[in-house]
């Protein structure tokens, strides 16, 4: 009888906040802000000797399906298996092949339809994601597009810059994807940050955020079990709304570093450990609005926290999270039309079938049974881990970010800007000029006073070779003086260009989440 009681409750309460979605926009609204999504999936990179992917063509039609989902305008570069393919019909059907090419030809399109927005004077909001290879080359992050690579610099120049958004949104999981945005510098001990130079066309830009799967220099990760890449698996499950922990309809930067770092806290090998560098545009830390997707939802109530996964009629993973003890969630449901299937992950296995359809759907309402598919696909140990602490309020608390960027002042003309660096290079230049003017005068005051006891007769008078003989000692006194002051500027003038040479001291802020729950540290190498 208590536990009935208990699960009426349980059913009346998630029922009366199930009426009550986050503030979406009144019916018939005009968005003030359109969205837009340029997404770019690479399992073949252009470079042969690297070894090609399997999932990051999943991974780009999952995130089609998602801004769809969300109302976005999408454009998706990938070249999809077979089996993607059949998964993925409408990604299949529109996908075009990762090359510069056809990445130029969609910003053309993306940058009219951007400005036939504002034309109508509504802003553009665009996310850049990209799943595939990254490499560091000549100090500069690259990705890979399948005939040739783009730095980070280029992605500014040939993505962002053209399209005129008023906020972009740079989604990337790759090998040294760190780099796109920060250069490294010259070097090869390991130092804390002091080899990064801030790049001035990602990083540098105040309209772009910066999503990142790696803080440095390590390797992304697929897992089987998702069929997907970790990170990306992980963000979007954020970005479905289970990393909105103030259920305010809205999932920002914060939170997603927040849900990533809990997500893989539990890995003890930080080799499969994925890492997440987070920083938000300038004029907010939103990342993405839920709450025009929020009609159609799932509702997880507090008292059923636990480890979730949502997955569809085809035993593919699409979302999984894990809510603290009384921490509800709201996840966006895909696909109207599809039935879909939610299971709790534990000691006590169950499943629930979500109706297809529209409206929101509340878990309490409906049946558990035990699950009917047994799991499936190889795993590595590591990565069984995933998800295994529970994220809430508490976890996005502990998350700090770097702040946004600031646009530079360009320096005045009469007075350029120079570095520490720049300084000491010009003052050492003076010094070893100075050094060489003083062992010239050396020399010449050498030959000098060897010209004037030559010059002394043999008839002179005792008084005549006395004052011959003061005039060379001044010459040499004065040929010590200038043979002191050239060694001494000599070694000054090549102290100061070796030390104009070093890397710069001044470290870039940035957020690496360390192995701990919501644990942070400043590092990095170079």
């Amino acid at each position: 009888m208590t536990r009935s009681l208990a699960l009426a409750l349980v059913l009346a309460a998630a029922l009366a906040r199930a009426q009550q979605p986050p503030s979406p926009p009144a019916e018939g609204e005009a968005p003030r802000v359109a969205s837009f999504a340029l997404i770019l999936g690479v399992n073949r990179s252009y470079d042969r000797a690297q070894k090609p992917l399997r999932f990051a063509d999943d991974d780009a039609a999952r995130y089609l399906d998602l801004f769809r989902l969300l109302g976005a305008r999408t454009y998706l570069l990938a070249r999809l298996d077979d089996n993607t393919r059949r998964l993925h019909p409408q990604a299949a059907a529109e996908a075009l092949e990762p090359t510069l090419p056809s990445l130029r030809a969609q910003v053309r399109q993306l940058a009219q339809d951007i400005a036939q927005a504002r034309a109508r004077g509504v802003a553009a909001e665009l996310y850049v994601v990209y799943a595939g290879h990254g490499a560091l080359r000549d100090g500069a992050g690259t990705v890979s597009l399948e005939d040739g690579p783009l730095t980070g610099t280029e992605l500014a120049r040939e993505v962002v810059e053209p399209v005129g958004a008023s906020r972009v949104h740079l989604i990337v999981d790759a090998c040294d994807s760190y780099y796109l945005a920060y250069g490294r510098g010259p070097g090869g001990e390991r130092r804390a940050l002091s080899g990064f130079a801030v790049a001035p066309g990602l990083a540098g830009a105040a309209n772009v955020g910066l999503l990142l799967s790696t803080s440095s220099a390590r390797e992304s990760h697929e897992w089987e079990g998702v069929q997907a890449g970790i990170f990306h698996h992980e963000v979007r499950s954020a970005l479905m709304g289970a990393a909105d922990a103030d259920r305010d309809g809205r999932v920002s930067y914060r939170e997603v570093a927040a849900f990533v770092a809990q997500a893989n806290a539990a890995i003890p090998n930080e080799r499969f450990r994925p890492q997440v560098h987070a920083r938000p545009p300038a004029g907010g830390d939103v990342l993405l609005d839920l709450r025009p997707g929020l009609g159609r939802r799932l509702e997880v109530e507090g008292a059923l926290g636990g480890h979730y996964q949502l997955e569809d009629g085809n035993g593919v993973r699409l979302a999984e999270f894990h809510s603290a003890p009384g921490q509800p969630v709201h996840l966006i449901r895909p696909g109207p039309t599809d039935t879909h299937f939610l299971r709790r992950v534990g000691e006590h296995e169950q499943e629930y079938r979500l109706p297809a359809g529209d409206g929101v759907v509340v878990l309490a309402a409906l049946e558990p049974r035990p699950p009917q598919v047994a799991w499936r696909g190889a795993a590595h140990e590591a990565f069984t881990r995933l998800f295994t602490l529970p994220f809430g309020p508490d976890e996005v608390a502990r998350m700090t970010l770097p702040p946004a960027p600031r646009v530079p002042s360009a320096p005045s003309p009469a007075s350029p800007a120079v570095t520490g660096s720049d300084a000491r290079f010009e003052g050492g230049v003076v010094a070893l000029v100075v050094g060489g003017i003083a062992f010239a005068g050396v020399v010449g005051t050498s030959v000098h006073a060897q010209g004037l006891a030559d010059k002394l007769p043999p008839t002179a008078s005792q008084s005549m070779v006395a004052e011959q003989n003061a005039r060379i000692r001044t010459a040499n006194t004065a040929m010590m003086v200038l043979g002191g002051v050239g060694l001494g500027a000599s070694v000054l003038g090549g102290v100061l260009l070796l030390w104009s040479g070093a890397p710069a001291t001044t470290p870039v802020p940035t957020v690496t989440v360390g192995p701990g729950a919501g644990a942070l540290s400043l590092s990095g190498q170079w």
